[in-house]
């Protein structure tokens, strides 16, 4: 690996979602660590400090909302860029999110060149 490579974080339940976005920051020469959960990233983060993570908000066990929050507990982890993926757009769920202060939201359906130009912004 290219020590200039960037590594994304993609954690989302869907397998399609993962795959969609994943492909995509692949094919713009990204590398890509996929989780399913809130708990499986806390997990890849105990092992290696990603540059950006893209966060899904409902999934099973530890949502995107607990991961978040754990990771603004921790110093070197609160300092990544955290961009939340939601089908939900309401402005409550929007509101919640913006709490955490992330650096981005994106709604679902997820468009890759919205990921793209996300990412590219997040790491600029």
């Amino acid at each position: 690996m290219e020590p200039s490579r960037k590594t994304i974080l993609v954690v989302d339940d869907q397998p399609s979602t993962r795959r969609l976005i994943g492909y995509a920051l692949e094919k713009a020469g990204y590398r890509v660590v996929t989780a399913v959960n809130g708990l499986d990233a806390l997990e890849h983060c105990s092992r290696f400090l990603p540059d950006l993570i893209l966060c899904d908000i409902m999934m099973p066990e530890m949502n995107g909302l607990e991961f978040r929050e754990k990771l603004l507990e921790h110093q070197t982890l609160k300092t990544v860029p955290f961009v939340f993926l939601s089908a939900r757009a309401q402005t409550e769920e929007v509101l919640e999110a913006r709490k955490l202060s992330p650096q981005g939201y994106i709604t679902k359906p997820v468009e890759p060149d919205t990921i793209l130009e996300t990412v590219k912004r997040c790491l600029a």
